[in-house]
């Protein structure tokens, strides 16, 4: 990577422009829509990750109906809810949790969901440690009771039946034979999971990226009203998608720009859907390069941050932020006050720092998902608002696979200096922000600003009793962690992103749930 250097030339101006529907060309044609295939358009690929242990980014769109999992949270009245499991209780100190499962469950193999095949998922899926296994650290020992009876013995109090209706990590599965190592070839274009559908095609980086067909011996049940099958399209160009569910060639639109979906609301067989997410994004800055290891730097660049500009210039889609994780989620919302917009404060920061901004230019490099199309919009943005504290942005827009490559690079030179990064959490609180965007890794994983702060780690490391037992301290404690991200700024908040989708009018029974970003449960579905 190019290392940030001081130069003297002319500063650069950056423009930006865009396509609205009623001035692009016409979607490509196509046969007319399949009423008993859910066709869902979106707009990049989604499976990085099969294996349902390591999965962590876009693949809950697909896994969400192939696998199953203990609980499951409902966002509209904030309660979790029986899935696998019919009851669970726990002890009075909560390091007991006891969990009946359903008897009616089968795999896609035709073998019973069992308590032994329940421990063997949620232990393999701890072995293979990826990402979302941090989620059962508190474990200790999984014990069969009987058939259709698991028992967790926790080390210390944690909320399991918030845990187990995790989006990732918490899916229960059947381990292949060939599937048991990290990172199985096993499991790709495969399901061995529990849900309403099973995977009959997958092609990488194509058009139709996924389908799923219906699993006759499903528990939950099939009705006329149900979809017998769901297609995974990838359209990247929003005027198109707009174009398809407008001529019928499509069931429902995960993200359309404001004003292509405001030529969309006259349309009397489409609903326009909005609502506020649980996901946000963030400017994450390397706090092990220069200048970047100086925290007045880190803090010139949040002052220099117009966030209504984000929003203006996105129609919407990136709101200003309520904090470091948003409003809706435990522990969320605004507990310390955000970096303001403060183009002086900037300037002055700056010059504290060492740099003669009549002068000197520092040269950065910014890397971005090329194909998350809010991260299109916020990247020149950047690039003009820190050109005026002399900071001019080398962006570059990588595929998602590639930039997260490159952050989690071995070799400190090879990884970026700035690096939009979008988050959603792993379950309705807080701690999935501290657990994988800010504390110590040993290997970089989720942590792309390289930040380590050992009393923000004893923190974190505690969250889960705390909140376990006390709430009320709990929160406390978040507000605590929140102060020392935003004393220190190894990220800034950029905004958080506004949904809005475009369903079909005729189908009854969609919930946009924000703990499943992106997810539509098929067969929750009702088609005429």
């Amino acid at each position: 990577m190019k290392r940030p250097r001081l130069r003297r030339i002319p500063l650069l101006a950056t423009t930006c422009a865009g396509a609205l529907l009623a001035t692009a060309c016409g979607a490509p044609g196509g046969d007319a829509r399949d009423d008993a295939t859910f066709q869902h358009l979106v707009s990049g690929n989604m499976m990085i990750e099969w294996d349902p242990a390591l999965a962590y980014s876009g693949e809950p769109k697909v896994l969400r109906n192939t696998y199953e999992t203990l609980t499951y949270y409902n966002s509209e009245t904030e309660e979790i809810e029986p899935l696998l499991a019919e009851t669970w209780a726990t002890s009075d100190d909560g390091l007991e949790w006891t969990f009946e499962l359903r008897d009616d469950v089968t795999f896609h193999s035709g073998e019973p969901l069992t308590a032994e095949s329940v421990k063997a998922a949620i232990e393999r899926t701890v072995d293979v440690d990826g990402g979302p296994a941090y989620l059962w650290s508190s474990v200790d020992e999984i014990d069969v009771a009987d058939e259709h009876t698991v028992r967790f013995q926790l080390d210390y109090p944690a909320p399991l039946d918030l845990i187990s209706a995790s989006a990732y990590g918490a899916s229960i599965y059947e381990i292949p034979e060939d599937g048991t190592e990290s990172g199985a070839d096993a499991y790709t274009g495969e399901s061995y999971g529990t849900g309403p559908y099973t995977v009959t095609d997958y092609q990488t980086n194509a058009e139709y990226e996924v389908t799923l067909e219906a699993f006759d011996d499903y528990w939950g049940g099939w009705e006329d009203s149900h979809f017998d099958g769901v297609e995974f399209r990838v359209v990247e160009e929003a005027v198109t998608r707009a174009r398809l569910v407008e001529q019928g060639e499509a069931h429902f639109v995960e993200s359309l720009p404001q004003p292509l979906a405001d030529e969309l609301t006259n349309a009397e067989d489409l609903d326009i859907l909005e609502t506020a997410s649980f996901q946000n994004m963030f400017l994450n800055m390397n706090t092990e390069v220069e200048p970047l290891d100086d925290p007045q730097v880190r803090a010139a660049i949040a002052h220099a941050l117009n966030r209504n500009a984000f929003s203006e210039s996105s129609d919407g889609d990136l709101v200003p932020p309520s904090g470091l994780a948003p409003d809706g989620v435990f522990g969320g919302g605004e507990h310390s006050e955000l970096p303001s917009y403060d183009p002086d404060a900037a300037e002055t920061l700056m010059e504290d720092a060492g740099y003669d901004l009549d002068a000197d230019i520092l040269e950065l490099e910014l890397t971005y998902t090329e194909d998350n199309e809010i991260q299109d919009i916020i990247a020149p943005l950047l690039q003009d608002q820190l050109s005026d504290i002399n900071i001019e942005l080398d962006v570059v827009g990588l595929p998602h696979e590639a930039n997260l490559e490159r952050a989690q690079s071995e070799d400190p030179d090879e990884r970026q200096d700035l690096r939009l990064v979008n988050w959603w959490p792993d379950m309705p609180d807080a701690s999935s922000w501290y657990e994988t965007l800010f504390q110590t890794e040993e290997e970089p994983f989720a942590n792309t600003s390289y930040y380590s702060n050992p009393d923000l780690d004893d923190m974190i490391a505690g969250i889960g009793e705390l909140t376990a037992t006390s709430e009320e301290e709990a929160l406390e404690e978040y507000a605590q962690m929140e102060a020392i991200i935003l004393e220190d700024l190894p990220a800034v908040p950029l905004g958080e992103v506004s949904y809005r989708r475009v369903m079909h009018s005729d189908i009854d029974g969609y919930v946009d749930n924000p703990l499943y970003a992106h997810v539509v449960h098929v067969h929750d579905l009702e088609r005429p």
